[in-house]
């Protein structure tokens, strides 16, 4: 097998699992959603500044899930992309 060969299956191998971590990182991020909104109206209206400082700390991390979901797919579809050019 070619050199070329190996780096084709290899990139199909790194699309195929970027693509099933990131449809593993958005069904998380579906389930962290919504304990993150049921933690968030518990401690709704309190004054406390942890509270705020705990909905800051979801809101960040779920943006991050996201953000990685994406970066995943973008790396799929890149990987994909040059494995069928060459």
């Amino acid at each position: 097998m070619s050199d070329v060969q190996r780096l084709k299956e290899q990139l199909h191998q790194v699309s195929a699992e970027a693509k099933q971590a990131a449809g593993g990182l958005a069904g998380f991020k579906l389930r962290f959603i919504q304990h993150s909104a049921q933690v968030e109206s518990l401690i709704a209206g309190t004054a406390t500044g942890v509270d705020r400082d705990i909905s800051e700390i979801l809101d960040a991390a779920g943006k991050a899930v996201e953000q990685a979901a994406e970066a995943l797919e973008i790396a799929s579809a890149g990987c994909k992309s040059y494995a069928d050019q060459i």
